[in-house]
């Protein structure tokens, strides 16, 4: 059968919820997102790997799972829920509480055990249960046991049961049924036989033929009746007849065999009791007794072992799971401080499997200044009826410092009294040292980065100083030669002395760029509050020709007032402006749009500001690389700049908590959004 799931990438999920039956399709169909599970797709293994035994049992299961207890069971169980719709389907993924509200007072107690890693067993329990628009007395054995997650703690619970209903009501038959016998032996419940061993033959009344498959004879030969019995038991049955004929058996008979028809070849389980009598002589002359059907007791009987058999393999499962994952378990009676634990709890403290310590010694282990730490966590959980969990050392007898984490929870009698305390514990000691090692050299690593971010600022302001003054007198001195030999000089000279001043003025741009760019996060300036208004219209007075020269129109909305570096708020606003003059359509009016709108992310107001414009734009393909330094979306011959500008702006943004997104289209303009928090940064 294949799964009606959407490909995961997760083969788990396919392999643990395949089958099952009808329970299986609607599992694996059910919208498990509006429950507080979440996607099938988001399940932990330890859920998937109890579902897959519940999905592939032909016996009973019910799990209930996480804090809400979301309810499944399989295709066994389903019987149990009746057949007038009142719990099926709509049992399935609901609330333990919600399904089994008439029974919650019954259930909830055993439910909180098994929550605290306590396993129950009840068996021929009476729990009227309302099914089948009634309420009817149903008897039920069953077990619930805890399911332990990927961390140790409990997950869920596993709830293995069967209805004895029909076992109960058959007992009650059985014990009239002998109760008729006392007054007449001759109870239809029972085949009655009467054998002469001097004659070998033996009468009985007619259920007792019926049974056989004998015709309705007076006497029967005794070794057409051992014919009927199953070929496993012949032997077995004679030897016990030839053993109650002997004077010194005292003449009782009792065994239980298997008597196959052999007209329709059914097989039916009878107990046969009777008893030999004796002459003076010691020589029986007369054997009779009484034929009793148990079949549906020794089924039921057998199937009561297996279930048994079943709840002992869980629980052996179980232990397996606590000792895979080296996690030792105790518990503790709070008022006689009497303790009871597994051998992997003994070795995290250092003691030997042969040693069963007392509560005293395990807290002589502990560090004396680690003490009070688990006992403030026990006691505030105890308080708060909530999971303890606290870390502290303990010492082994070889003066090993080992740290241990340990968590559990109180177990409170029914006036809300604390009496026992479950508790686990792991020994963290590897992790521990992993990550004080890992603490050392990430401050290492932050240290030599710090020496190196300013080993790297110093050298930005010496080459500044070193670079700037040669290209100065580079740009002075191939100026004065162009002004004072112009007459002079030949026009390609004079080109070339053109585009020697153009290469130095980009050339000093590009220097105060990059000193720009590696000591912003170094600034020191506070942050204030910045009226963008201010700001915006400050860069259209500042930028006034070059707006006048590409007759561009500048349209804003009213802005907010944030908390920021001002300066620094210039310098976005302004790159992100002249960009969109620099970049606009010519022989074409240039129109930048400034709008704003407030919104909420993660309980964080932010004012969103789009800066749009009908310019060039660019191919949403570079917009991963467009705020890296020295990245140039156009040639270089026809757009001025250092490709600094837009990595600029996103330092700025990093330096405000903020974010900084753009997109575009060739030949149909750009939109650059920042996000800036409202509130004080």
């Amino acid at each position: 059968m294949s799964l009606i799931l959407k490909p995961t990438g997760n083969s788990n999920i396919e392999t643990f919820l395949s089958g099952g039956g009808e329970m299986g399709e609607r599992i694996r169909t059910y919208n498990w997102g509006n429950t507080s599970l979440g996607d099938i797709t988001t399940w932990p293994q330890s859920l998937l790997t109890s579902l897959s035994i519940l999905l592939h049992s032909k016996f009973p299961m019910m799990i209930w799972w996480g804090d809400e207890c979301i309810q499944f069971y399989n295709d066994a169980y389903r019987p149990s829920l009746g057949n007038d719709g009142q719990r099926h389907p709509q049992a399935l993924g609901q609330k333990c509480e919600e399904c089994w509200k008439n029974e919650w007072s019954f259930v909830k107690p055993m439910l909180d055990k098994a929550f605290a890693g306590e396993s129950t067993w009840s068996e021929n329990q009476l729990v009227p249960v309302f099914r089948n628009g009634k309420v009817e007395d149903i008897y039920w054995t069953f077990s619930y046991s805890s399911i332990r997650i990927e961390g140790g703690d409990i997950g869920g619970v596993l709830v293995v049961c069967t209805e004895t209903t029909d076992v109960i009501v058959n007992l009650n038959k059985i014990e009239e049924s002998e109760n008729k016998l006392r007054f007449a032996i001759d109870s239809a419940e029972l085949g009655t036989w009467d054998y002469n061993p001097v004659t070998n033959k033996f009468d009985g009344n007619d259920r007792l033929k019926e049974w056989f498959g004998l015709k309705a004879q007076s006497e029967i030969d005794l070794s057409t009746a051992i014919e009927i019995i199953a070929p496993a038991d012949r032997a077995r049955v004679l030897a016990a007849i030839q053993k109650a004929l002997q004077y010194s058996s005292g003449g009782t008979y009792h065994i239980e065999y298997t008597i196959i028809h052999p007209l329709t070849q059914k097989e039916r389980i009878v107990i046969a009791k009777g008893r030999a009598w004796f002459n003076e002589a010691q020589v029986a002359y007369r054997f009779n007794g009484t034929l009793q059907d148990v079949t549906e007791e020794v089924l039921t009987r057998r199937k009561n072992d297996w279930i048994q058999h079943e709840a002992r393999l869980t629980s052996d499962r179980l232990q397996l799971a606590l000792e895979a994952g080296e996690i030792g378990y105790y518990e503790l009676t709070l008022a006689t401080y009497e303790m009871t634990c597994n051998n992997l709890y003994k070795k995290i403290f250092g003691f030997s499997e042969s040693h069963d310590p007392t509560y005293k010694e395990f807290e002589s282990k502990i560090l004396v200044k680690d003490r009070p730490i688990r006992k403030r966590a026990i006691d505030k959980a105890i308080q708060a009826n909530t999971v303890y969990n606290a870390e502290y050392r303990v010492q082994h007898p070889d003066e090993e410092i080992r740290w241990i984490k340990s968590f559990g929870k109180a177990v409170y009698d029914e006036v809300g009294k604390p009496v026992r305390l479950i508790g686990m514990t792991l020994d963290i000691t590897e992790h521990k040292q992993f990550a004080e090692e890992l603490s050392k050299q990430v401050q290492e690593r932050t240290a030599e980065l710090k020496r190196t971010n300013a080993d790297l600022l110093q050298f930005a302001h010496v080459a500044s100083h070193d670079l700037k003054e040669p290209v100065r007198k580079v740009k002075i001195f191939s100026g004065r030669i162009r002004d004072e030999f112009k007459h002079d000089l030949p026009e390609t000279v004079f080109q070339y002395l053109e585009k020697i001043q153009h290469a130095t003025d980009r050339m000093l741009a590009m220097i105060e760029g990059v000193l720009m760019y590696s000591t912003l996060t170094n600034l020191n300036q506070a942050m204030e509050q910045v009226d963008l208004n201010n700001i915006i219209a400050s860069i259209e007075k500042d930028l006034e020709i070059l707006i006048e020269e590409k007759n561009a129109v500048v349209k804003r909305e009213e802005l907010p007032v944030i908390t920021g570096v001002p300066v620094l708020m210039y310098q976005l606003f302004y790159n992100l402006i002249n960009n969109a003059l620099k970049f606009s359509k010519n022989n074409e009016e240039s129109t930048i749009s400034i709008s704003c709108i407030t919104e909420e992310i993660d309980l964080t107001s932010y004012a969103r500001i789009s800066i749009e414009d009908n310019g060039i734009g660019f191919s949403n393909e570079y917009i991963d690389k467009m705020f890296e330094a020295f990245i140039r979306l156009n040639s270089k011959d026809k757009y001025e700049g250092t490709g600094l500008g837009l990595a600029l702006c996103k330092k700025i943004m990093d330096r405000h908590n903020g974010k900084i997104f753009a997109s575009g289209e060739n030949n149909n303009g750009a939109v650059f959004t920042i996000l800036l928090p409202l509130s004080k940064i």
